[in-house]
C-alpha cells in the first residue's frame, strides 16, 4: 500500500471518531529554555545562528587547551519534560489527561499553570527540573538540572494519591504514557506497581513507554527496565528516536541497521506488543505480524524542535486509542510532529486532519 492513501486514510478515520479518550500521563516535569547559539554577532539585535550540533561541536573543540566566549540567545521559556509535552498534545487533540509528575511542590509552577489548569487531574509529586535547550537545525542538545526528581518514585506517589484512589482513577483509564525512564531514577517502582494493578484490572489501558535518551544509564539499567516492560500485561508500545534504539540494539546485542528490521528484532527480544522508531525524516513500526515505515513531512529548517518526539508520540496514541493501524498511527505520529516543528505549538484535532489531508496531496512545504 502506497504511503498516500495510509495518510488520507488514517485522516478519514480520525475525522470520523470523536472519541474523547482519558489519559494517565507522567511522570516528569522541566521548566525549558529555549536557546540559540551565536555564530557570528551582526549587530545588538542581529546574529546568525550555529547551524549544526557538528559545527558546535568542532566550535567546542577548537577551544581546547585554550579558552573562549560562547554568546546563548534565549528564546523562550515554556513547559518542559517528556510527560508535560506529550500530555499537553493530547489535550490539544481532544482527549482528557490525569497528569502525574513533577509541576512544582507546594504549588504549581507558573509555565505549567495553563497545561494543569486544562488537565481532567494533576497529582504533582516534586518541583520541576530544569532544561537548557541548545536548539539546532539538525536537533537539539538538552542541558537537565534534575536534583528534584528523585521524589518521583511510588511511595511518594502514594502519600499524595492513596492506592485506593489511584486504582479507581486506572480503572477508567484507555492509556498510560510512561516518559523520560532515564532521567527518573525511581520510575521502575512506578512501573513495576502500575503492573500489578493493571494485571488487577478488568479493562486493560493500553500502555505507551518512552524512555527518553538512556545512554548515561548504565547496561544493567537498562536490561533492568526492558526486563520490567516485556511483564506488563496488557499491549504495550517503546518507543524512541533513532539514536535512542541505536543504544537498545547495543544492549540487546542487536546489529542492524535498517529500522523496520532493528525494531522487529528489538521486539522479539523483549516480547512486546509493539516498538517504535521515529527518526527526523520518518518513523517505523514493529507488530507481531506487521512492520512498516512512513516517511515525515520533513522540513529542513524547523522552528522548534525540542518536543517533537513527544508530539510524535501523542499523535501516535491518538490514532492508537482510535483504533487505527499501524501505519496509520505512524502516520499520525509524524504529522502532530510536522506540525508542530513548523508551527512551535501543538496541533489540534482538526488541524492535524487537515494537515495530513494536505500533506496527502503533496500540499504541505518546507
Amino acid at each position: 500500500m502506497k504511503q498516500q492513501p495510509i495518510i488520507k486514510q488514517a485522516a478519514e478515520k480520525l475525522q470520523k471518531s470523536e472519541k474523547s479518550m482519558h489519559c494517565l500521563v507522567g511522570f516528569d516535569g522541566f521548566v525549558d529554555e529555549i536557546i540559540h547559539v551565536v555564530d557570528k554577532r551582526k549587530n545588538l539585535t542581529e546574529h546568525e545562528r550555529v547551524p549544526d550540533i557538528k559545527t558546535f561541536a568542532e566550535k567546542i573543540a577548537s577551544l581546547a587547551g585554550l579558552s573562549g566566549n560562547l554568546e546563548l540567545v534565549p528564546i523562550q521559556t515554556k513547559l518542559g519534560g517528556n510527560g508535560p509535552i506529550m500530555a499537553n498534545a493530547l489535550i490539544a487533540q481532544n482527549h482528557n489527561v490525569t497528569y502525574i509528575g513533577a509541576l512544582g511542590k507546594h504549588y504549581v509552577h507558573p509555565v505549567f499553570r495553563e497545561f494543569a489548569d486544562s488537565c481532567k487531574q494533576v497529582v504533582s509529586l516534586t518541583d520541576p527540573g530544569f532544561t537548557e535547550a541548545l536548539e539546532f537545525f539538525d536537533g537539539k542538545l538538552m542541558m537537565g538540572k534534575m536534583n528534584n526528581l528523585p521524589e518521583v518514585s511510588y511511595d511518594h506517589l502514594i502519600e499524595k494519591l492513596p492506592e485506593p484512589e489511584l486504582k479507581k482513577i486506572m480503572s477508567d483509564i484507555s492509556l498510560i504514557g510512561f516518559t523520560n525512564w532515564t532521567m527518573l531514577y525511581s520510575l521502575n517502582s512506578i512501573i513495576e506497581k502500575f503492573s500489578s494493578i493493571i494485571a488487577e484490572q478488568k479493562n486493560k489501558p493500553l500502555v505507551f513507554i518512552d524512555l527518553a535518551d538512556p545512554e548515561k544509564r548504565t547496561t544493567e539499567d537498562i536490561k533492568g527496565v526492558l526486563n520490567l516492560i516485556s511483564k506488563i500485561p496488557t499491549k504495550t508500545i517503546l518507543s524512541m528516536n533513532q539514536n535512542e534504539s541505536s543504544i537498545i540494539s547495543n544492549v540487546l546485542g542487536i546489529k542492524e541497521e535498517e529500522l523496520q528490521k532493528r525494531a522487529s528484532k528489538i521486539r522479539e527480544k523483549i516480547n512486546v506488543f509493539g516498538i517504535v522508531i521515529h527518526p527526523t525524516n520518518g518513523a517505523a513500526i514493529a507488530c507481531e505480524n506487521e512492520t512498516a515505515w512512513v516517511d515525515g513531512p520533513y522540513t529542513p529548517k524547523p522552528k522548534l524542535t525540542t518536543g517533537a518526539g513527544d508530539n510524535f508520540n501523542a499523535g501516535f496514541c491518538n490514532a492508537w486509542m482510535n483504533g487505527l493501524g499501524p501505519a496509520e498511527c505512524l502516520a499520525a505520529g509524524v504529522s502532530s510532529s510536522g506540525f508542530y516543528v513548523r508551527n512551535a505549538r501543538s496541533v489540534n484535532r482538526m488541524e492535524l486532519i487537515n494537515f495530513m489531508k494536505n500533506w496527502a496531496e503533496g500540499k504541505v512545504g518546507e
